[in-house]
């Protein structure tokens, strides 16, 4: 799942902000467009409450769920300085997330806790975004894991214990 080039972008309003970091992901690796909503200045303090009206629209509905089985490409709505929904991070690996705060780089993976966890008002998980579960993993051969001399050896060893077999009915 690639996202790395998400980050350590800087913060530009309506263009590269948590919300714009939310969409470009979720574009990028479920290949899913959601709204670009507009977003005015200091729109929790004036009643708006964008992330959990638009919710929905977007696909999204909330998890109620334990923190354990957060999911990768869940997202997280804080509401930082204020009674709304105010900033957005989405789950990676390892229970991580990323972001990006007002006037930093966009980073993570980082660990969900400090601010932004204790912020929280809600996890939300969008409708079309598949179980990762067998995803998330990826599969190896176990031949990259051996020397070229070692992958020889079993090269030559399945050469010879692969000759014609019995048919045993």
């Amino acid at each position: 799942m690639n996202y790395k080039h998400l980050l350590g972008r800087k913060f530009i309003w309506q263009q590269q902000d948590c919300y714009a970091l939310l969409r470009d992901f979720y574009r990028d690796v479920f290949q899913i467009e959601l709204p670009n909503y507009a977003r005015p200045d200091d729109f929790w303090q004036t009643g708006l409450n964008l992330f959990f009206d638009s919710s929905r629209d977007a696909g999204f509905y909330e998890l109620n769920v334990h923190p354990s089985q957060y999911k990768f490409g869940d997202v997280v709505v804080s509401a930082i300085d204020s009674g709304f929904g105010n900033h957005c991070a989405i789950f990676v690996e390892n229970g991580r997330i990323i972001h990006h705060l007002y006037n930093r780089l966009s980073e993570g993976p980082v660990p969900f806790k400090g601010l932004v966890r204790n912020t929280c008002v809600g996890v939300y998980r969008h409708k079309d975004v598949p179980d990762l579960a067998v995803l998330e993993t990826e599969v190896a051969d176990i031949r990259s894991f051996l020397s070229p001399k070692k992958q020889k050896l079993l090269d030559e060893l399945r050469a010879t214990h692969s000759g014609p077999q019995s048919e045993t009915n």
